[in-house]
C-alpha cells in the first residue's frame, strides 16, 4: 500500500528528538483542518512528525506529510513540505514585533524599543545595526537572524530545485545568495550555471545536473561556464593566463560541436577577461586576476619609490652586537650585509633555504627598527607561519586576514582608503601567498612604510597564482639572497639532508641499513625504512615513532605529515587512540558524514574559511581560515536555543585564540594530528613525523624538502628506499604563466 499523503494545519507541542549534526527532528504536534484522510493521533491526541524542519511554539504551519507505519513507534508522518500559515515575509511591523518577542522575549523587547520596524534589518542581516543595542552581541544577532531564516517559506524553491536533486539545506543557501526565493527560481530557469557563484557549488556539480535535465553539451550557457571553470583550474595550478590557441584547442577537444567563434567573441567582449598580445602571443587572463597582478606591480613600485618614513636609524652596531652576545654567536659578513640592505630599502625580499639564518637576521632587523621608535607588524598566510617570527623576535605575528580585518575581525577592514597604521610590515613565507591576497595586503600599506618579504623559493608552490619567483626574476625589487649555511646549521641533518634532496641528491650517509637510526651531529633526523612491498607497515611504524616522541614532546609540538588526505585519515585515527582515547569524562561530537569523532582535548585542523565564528564571549566575531590548527577545549550543547540544541565546540586556535564554533560551523573541523604536506607549508613544528608511501603524482623533491624543513628540532622519515629514490628524482616544478613579471618590469622602468 503506497504512503498516504495528507495536508493539515499544525502547531508544535514539543520536540521528542533532535539530531546534533543535522536539522532532523521528531516532534509532537497538534493538528487541525485535515483536508484528506484521517490523521492518526496517539492516545494523548497529538501527532508525530519526522523530518528536517524548524517549528516555533504558538505558530500555525501548513504541513504536507506522508503517513508511515513504524514497527517500533507506531504511526508517524514524514515531512514532505512545511511553511508558516502566515508568511514571515508578509508580516506587518506589529506582527513582526510579536514574532521577535516570541523567539526571544528579552532581546526582542530591546529590538522593538530601538527599532519599531526591524523587518529590513533582519532581511539584510545587518549585524552592525543589532549590535548597537546594549545587551546584543554578534553571536546573539546571528542566532536571531538564523531563527528568522528558519521561518521563511522556501517551498516554491524546494519544489523546483528538488527536481534537480538539490537538498533543502542547499536550496536555502542558494536563496540566501540571490536574495529571494523568486530570484533563485528565476536563476535556475534562466541559466543554472549561475549557481557556480554560490559557495560550495562547482561546475562539475551543476553541469551533471544540467546535462541530466536536458541542456545540450554545446549550449552557450554551458560553454561559457566551462570557460570560467577552465580559468578556475588554471589559477589553482599557478598560472594566470593561457593563450587563445590553447583555449580553443581545449574547447575543441572537450566540447563536441562547440561554436568557437562565438565563444572567443564572448571572451573578448564580455568584460570578464583581458586579451592582450605579449611577445607575439595572445594571452587571455581573467579580468580580476589581471587587476590583482597590475595592482601588485603598481603598489610594489609605489612603495619602493616613496619618500620613506624611516628617516634615521641609530645604534645599529650596538643593537646587533647585543643580539650576538645574547645568542652566543656572531653574524657572518653575508648576514650583516643582509641586515644593512634590509634596513636601507623601502621594499625588499629576503630569500634563502633553511639554515641560512633568515629568522635570526629578521630578529636583528626588527629589534633595530623597534628600538628606533618605529612600529612593526608581522604577518603570514597561516596561523602557524605567523607564529614563527613571534617565537624568535617576540613581535606578535598575525595572519594576513586578521591583520587586514578581513571577514569581521575585531579591527576595521584596512585597505587603500584606510591604510594600516604601521611604519613597517613584514610578510613571512611569501611563497605561499597568491596574487589575490598579496594585492589586498599591498593596497593597505601606506606610501612611506617599509615592506619586507621573506621566503624560500625551493618549497612547494602556493595554491593559486604565486608571486615570489616573478618578484625575484623581475630585478626591479631589491632582493637579498642568502646562500651560506651557518656553522650551527651544518650540525643538523634536517638542514643538510633537506638541501641535498632539494637538488635531487641522495645523502651519502643514508642507506637501507640505517633504518631506525638518527643522522647528523645533532642526531635530529631519523629514518625508518620498510621494503617497498611492505609499505603497508608504515602505519604501524608511525604508531611506534609517535608514542616514542610523545615521551619528550607535547602533542601540540608533534605533527605527522604525509602527501595524501586518505593517509591522513588513517594516521589521525591512530594518533587519537594514542593521545586522546574515548573517556566518560570527555564530551564528544561525531561527524557522521566524514566518519570520525572529535572529543575534548583533540588536536584539530580547520579546513574552510569561516567569517562568522565568534570568541568565547559570543560578543565578537573572530574569523578562522583554512589551515588553522588548535586544541578542543570544550564540547557542549547550547541549551538556551529551545528550537535547535546545537553542538558548540570551543577551540584554542594557534595564533588566533579561543573560538566558539556552533551548528554547521563544526563541520569544518578535522582531526589535526596528521595533515598533508601542502597544509603544513609555512608551519614550523618542533617534531615532525613524515610518512611517505609511494605516490607517483604527488611525491617530489620539492614536497620532501618542504616536509623535512617543517621540523625545527627533530624529524623522522618513514618510507621505503625505492620510494625515497623515486621522490628525489622527480621535480614538481612547472612553468607557470603570469603577467606579473612583465608588469613589474614596465612599472619599474
Amino acid at each position: 500500500m503506497p504512503d498516504e499523503r495528507v495536508e493539515f494545519t499544525a502547531k508544535l507541542k514539543k520536540y521528542i528528538y533532535k539530531a546534533s549534526d543535522s536539522d532532523y527532528k521528531v516532534a509532537s504536534i497538534d493538528v487541525s483542518d485535515a483536508t484528506s484522510n484521517r490523521v492518526a493521533r496517539n492516545p494523548w491526541g497529538s501527532v508525530t512528525l519526522t523530518g528536517k524542519f524548524t517549528m516555533m511554539k504558538n505558530v500555525e504551519y501548513l504541513v504536507v506529510a506522508e503517513k508511515q507505519d513504524n514497527a517500533k513507534y507506531g504511526v508517524q508522518y514524514s515531512l514532505v513540505n512545511i511553511k508558516r500559515k502566515n508568511p514571515i515575509e508578509e508580516m506587518s511591523a506589529g506582527d513582526f514585533q510579536r514574532f521577535l518577542i516570541a523567539i526571544n522575549p528579552i532581546k526582542g523587547g530591546l529590538i522593538n524599543k530601538t527599532y519599531p520596524d526591524a523587518r529590513a534589518i533582519f532581511e539584510k542581516q545587518d549585524v552592525e545595526a543589532l549590535t548597537k543595542i546594549k545587551g546584543i552581541g554578534e553571536k546573539t544577532a546571528l542566532a536571531l537572524f538564523n531563527k528568522y531564516e528558519s521561518q521563511k517559506d522556501y517551498s516554491p524553491a524546494y519544489a523546483v530545485y528538488s527536481e534537480w536533486g538539490f537538498t533543502n539545506q542547499t536550496v536555502k543557501r542558494i536563496c540566501k545568495h540571490f536574495g529571494s526565493v523568486d530570484k533563485a527560481v528565476l536563476v535556475l530557469e534562466r541559466n543554472p550555471y549561475e549557481l557556480m557563484n554560490v559557495g560550495g557549488i562547482g561546475f562539475k556539480t551543476i553541469d551533471a545536473k544540467a546535462l541530466e535535465n536536458g541542456i545540450a553539451a554545446n549550449d552557450k550557457r554551458r560553454v561559457r561556464a566551462f570557460v570560467m571553470d577552465y580559468f578556475d583550474n588554471l589559477t589553482m595550478s599557478g598560472s594566470s593566463w593561457t593563450s587563445i590557441s590553447n583555449l580553443t584547442g581545449f574547447l575543441n577537444k572537450e566540447i563536441f560541436d562547440c561554436d568557437i567563434e562565438d565563444t572567443i567573441d564572448w571572451v573578448a567582449n564580455s568584460g570578464l577577461f583581458i586579451v592582450k598580445t605579449v611577445n607575439g602571443v595572445e594571452r587571455v587572463t581573467r579580468a580580476s586576476d589581471y587587476q590583482d597582478e597590475k595592482d601588485i606591480a603598481k603598489d610594489l613600485i609605489r612603495l619602493r619609490d616613496a619618500q620613506s618614513w624611516i628617516k634615521t636609524i641609530k645604534r645599529v652596531g650596538s643593537i646587533v652586537k647585543g643580539i650576538e652576545d645574547e645568542q652566543g654567536w656572531e653574524y657572518s659578513d653575508e648576514q650583516k650585509h643582509a641586515i644593512s640592505k634590509i634596513l636601507k630599502q623601502n621594499v625588499v625580499l629576503l630569500q634563502g633555504s633553511g639554515g641560512v639564518g633568515k629568522t635570526s637576521i629578521m630578529k636583528a632587523v626588527i629589534k633595530v627598527l623597534r628600538e628606533n621608535g618605529y612600529t612593526v607588524a608581522s604577518c603570514a598566510l597561516s596561523g602557524k607561519a605567523s607564529d614563527n617570527l613571534t617565537q624568535v623576535t617576540g613581535l606578535q605575528g598575525r595572519t594576513i586576514h586578521r591583520l587586514l580585518g578581513i571577514g569581521g575581525a575585531p579591527n576595521a577592514q584596512y585597505n587603500s582608503d584606510n591604510p594600516l597604521p604601521y611604519n613597517v610590515v613584514v610578510l613571512d613565507e611569501v611563497s605561499m601567498v597568491d596574487t589575490g591576497l598579496l594585492a589586498k595586503l599591498l593596497r593597505a600599506i601606506p606610501s612611506g612604510a617599509k615592506f619586507i618579504m621573506i621566503g624560500d623559493s625551493a618549497q612547494l608552490d602556493s595554491i593559486g597564482v604565486g608571486t615570489m619567483r616573478d618578484i625575484i626574476d623581475s630585478h626591479v625589487i631589491p632582493t637579498v639572497t642568502l646562500e651560506t649555511i651557518h656553522r650551527q646549521a651544518k650540525k643538523s641533518a634536517i638542514i643538510t639532508h633537506s638541501l641535498q634532496y632539494r637538488y635531487g641528491q641522495m645523502p651519502k650517509d643514508v642507506t637501507e641499513k640505517d633504518s631506525w637510526k638518527l643522522k647528523g651531529e645533532n642526531k635530529d633526523l631519523g629514518y625508518v625504512f620498510e621494503p617497498y612491498s611492505n609499505e603497508s607497515n608504515l602505519l604501524a611504524d608511525a604508531y611506534k615513532v609517535f608514542r616514542y616522541v610523545l615521551k619528550r614532546y607535547d602533542v601540540k609540538d608533534v605533527q605527522i605529515i604525509t602527501p595524501m588526505t586518505k593517509n591522513c585519515d588513517q594516521l589521525n585515527t591512530m594518533a587519537q587512540r594514542v593521545v586522546n582515547p574515548e573517556s566518560p569524562d570527555k564530551h564528544e561530537y561525531e561527524n557522521k558524514t566524514k566518519g570520525f569523532v572529535l572529543r575534548e582535548g583533540d588536536k584539530v585542523l580547520n579546513v574552510a574559511n569561516n567569517y562568522k565564528t565568534v570568541d568565547v564571549t559570543g560578543e565578537n566575531i573572530l574569523p578562522i581560515f583554512n589551515g588553522n590548527t588548535g586544541i578542543i577545549e570544550k564540547i557542549d550543547v547550547d541549551e538556551s536555543d529551545q528550537d535547535n540544541n546545537e553542538v558548540e565546540i570551543t577551540v584554542d586556535f594557534d595564533g588566533i585564540g579561543k573560538v566558539l564554533l556552533s551548528g554547521k560551523q563544526v563541520e569544518s573541523l578535522r582531526l589535526g594530528y596528521a595533515m598533508t604536506v601542502h597544509k603544513s607549508q609555512g608551519s614550523t613544528i618542533p617534531c615532525v613525523i613524515i610518512v611517505l608511501p609511494f605516490q607517483y603524482m604527488l611525491n617530489s623533491r620539492e614536497l620532501l624538502y618542504t616536509a623535512i624543513t617543517r621540523a625545527s628540532q627533530e624529524c623522522y622519515m618513514l618510507t621505503s628506499m625505492r620510494t625515497l629514490k623515486a621522490t628525489i628524482k622527480k621535480s614538481s616544478a612547472t612553468v607557470h604563466h603570469s603577467n606579473l613579471i612583465d608588469m613589474l618590469k614596465k612599472e619599474g622602468e
